[in-house]
């Protein structure tokens, strides 16, 4: 059979976290393979349909949804995960050529991967987070292969290759350029205040607070705020404290946003740490507060033990996690030669994590 007629499927969805280094990988396996067949099966959730529709990447929503031990959530985990095993028997039935499933984690993967295992199609774990999930612990044990972006206790098929990233969240403009592009003045020292691609309104919030007062905090910055929700009214916060902003739901052109900044505010997710470390943006990362295993923090731990980055509690859990991130936020607004020797300090750029992964699925596709 013809290289070019073989096909990947990405599984993974429901937040940017997951599909997003899907998409890296797949660019990279067209860069090298132009005609393979590629398509997501994501979640139903609207951030997969923002990352995955722009670029036309050929994809399936699922109706996967997370398992739960209440009746009716755990009555919808049951027919999503059969349905989507419908959808992957369908589409495995339809290309029965060379086929490898991809997992990415989260949700969608296990049922894909369970119908992929029945019709014995070869399936490739990417491991993201530094604390493996059970999802992905559960693929870990039927996967054909196991890779990992970062050290994990998983058994690997070789050691950790870094995390994924898309193109366009890499830095390729001058800060003017991409301050100019994304509407900011191209001089001025610049924040980014980011959760991700889901938002954080936790953060949100905190950054409205600290608006109120505080003039002489911001004097010579302006700010690029990706919000969680009410963009109107942040907006009218930033218009209120006299500090220049622009405020957006959503940025998919990542890559502009790290080039444009000088420091970040961010959630401490796979991507969105290998992005600061891609930039050498130092930033103050505040991980998600629920998350039992405090994976986030985890991910974050080697560019904070070289003070690259520092990690803080998310202001939701009391007011003393507030007012310490509003120290640490002062402190930096105030020394910009405190952020020029944290970003001097992030180490060597890595090799392309998405390219040294494709390279490993194209091998397990191509005959011996």
């Amino acid at each position: 059979m013809d290289r070019a007629e073989a096909t990947v499927l990405f599984a993974g969805g429901g937040t940017g976290g997951t599909v997003g280094p899907g998409i890296a990988i797949a660019e990279r396996l067209l860069e090298d393979r132009p005609a393979l067949d590629i398509r997501f099966l994501c979640s139903d959730r609207s951030v997969d349909r923002r990352l995955l529709d722009p670029d036309g990447w050929t994809s399936t929503a699922t109706p996967a949804r997370s398992p739960s031990i209440r009746p009716r959530a755990g009555l919808s985990f049951l027919k999503g995960w059969w349905g989507t095993r419908r959808i992957v028997g369908r589409i495995l039935a339809e290309n029965p050529g060379r086929t490898r499933v991809v997992a990415l984690g989260g949700f969608v993967a296990p049922p894909v991967v369970a119908e992929a295992v029945r019709r014995r199609c070869p399936v490739d774990l990417v491991n993201l987070d530094a604390v493996a999930g059970r999802a992905n612990r559960w693929v870990a044990r039927r996967a054909t292969r196991v890779f990992s972006a970062v050290p994990t206790d998983l058994e690997l098929d070789r050691d950790p290759v870094g995390v994924p990233l898309r193109r366009v969240a890499l830095a390729s403009a001058t800060a003017g350029e991409a301050r100019q592009a994304l509407g900011l003045d191209r001089e001025r020292r610049t924040l980014l205040v980011t959760g991700a691609s889901q938002g954080a309104r936790s953060i949100d919030r905190f950054i409205r607070d600290f608006l109120v007062g505080g003039d002489a905090d911001w004097t010579g910055w302006q700010v690029l705020h990706l919000a969680g929700g009410e963009v109107e009214s942040l907006q009218a916060a930033y218009e209120t404290a006299g500090v220049p902003a622009v405020v957006l739901p959503f940025l998919d052109r990542m890559g502009l946003a790290w080039a444009a900044s000088d420091l970040a505010i961010s959630r401490g997710g796979a991507s969105s740490v290998a992005e600061i470390a891609a930039s050498r943006t130092p930033a103050i990362i505040v991980p998600y507060p629920w998350h039992a295993d405090r994976h986030q923090a985890r991910n974050a731990a080697a560019l904070e033990g070289v003070g690259a980055v520092e990690v803080g509690l998310d202001p939701v859990t009391g007011e003393e996690a507030s007012r310490a991130l509003a120290a640490s936020l002062r402190g930096l607004l105030a020394d910009p030669g405190e952020i020029a020797r944290r970003r001097e300090v992030f180490p060597a750029s890595p090799e392309d994590a998405a390219k040294l992964l494709a390279e490993a699925i194209l091998h397990g596709l191509d005959p011996v």
